[in-house]
């Protein structure tokens, strides 16, 4: 039970990485709040898992969302130990063919959303001299990729924000680490093999990009965040650690 006793907010929690680790998360004890913008996913899944997990909408672009979701849960907590922004959208377009509006939209969910959180969350664990944020990037956002510069530039932009609230927070008691995972059986993978021409070929590709030789679980990404979430992970500041099946190894 890494995480009796812990109130921690999990963005995207609805399906996906997120999903799986705020199934970790009550298993490890903790009492869990699913912001997200698809409101009857995380319904469904804080109905499973009972009174431990409650849900609430939010678009983590929109800053009165976010707000709402810091003034409800430090009501109901008075203070959140744990923050994994995890709330993503993904986009595979050339740079050209990448309009304004769909840059602005990956930019805003995935870097501008963990920076909103952080500003309305943070500042109270500063308070109490403890905390920790993981932000869940990519390995999008450590190698290029073609058809990937909205979201490579919002994941690369995610892992520096890292690094930088780190050394900012650094003396205060406060953990900003961030996990990358590779290439994970997630809706938002089948999504993008489902965009593709040929389907088999798509995932028989993915999976040749993994020196492991299949694809990672959401399971084993949640397994990482709960790591930096609990206290066997002191000792790290400003951390970026690949989940990715080897891929970086490379």
């Amino acid at each position: 039970m890494r995480l009796e006793g812990k109130r921690c907010i999990v963005t995207g929690g609805a399906s996906g990485i997120g999903e799986a680790t705020v199934r970790r998360f009550v298993e490890e004890g903790a009492e869990v709040l699913i912001a997200d913008l698809n409101l009857a996913g995380a319904q469904a899944l804080a109905a499973e898992l009972d009174s431990a997990v409650t849900a609430v909408k939010c678009d983590a672009r929109q800053e009165a969302d976010v707000r709402d979701v810091a003034t409800a849960a430090l009501e109901r907590w008075e203070n959140v130990d744990v923050l994994v922004n995890n709330a993503g959208i993904e986009l595979s377009k050339t740079y050209e063919d990448t309009s304004t509006d769909e840059w602005a939209a990956v930019i805003d969910t995935n870097l501008r959303g963990p920076w909103l959180f952080c500003k309305y969350i943070v500042p109270k664990m500063v308070e109490r001299g403890a905390g920790s944020v993981i932000n869940v990037s990519s390995l999008n956002g450590l190698v290029g990729f073609p058809l990937s510069t909205a979201y490579g530039s919002a994941k690369g932009g995610l892992v520096v924000f890292t690094r930088d609230m780190a050394i900012e927070l650094g003396p205060t008691g406060v953990r900003v680490n961030c996990v990358c995972p590779g290439v994970i059986a997630t809706p938002m993978m089948e999504r993008w093999t489902q965009s593709m021409p040929d389907q088999a070929e798509a995932q028989e590709m993915l999976r040749g990009t993994m020196p492991i030789g299949r694809l990672g679980q959401a399971s084993e990404v949640a397994s990482a965040i709960l790591f930096f979430a609990s206290d066997d992970s002191t000792l790290c500041q400003g951390s970026v650690l690949s989940v990715d099946g080897g891929f970086t190894a490379q």
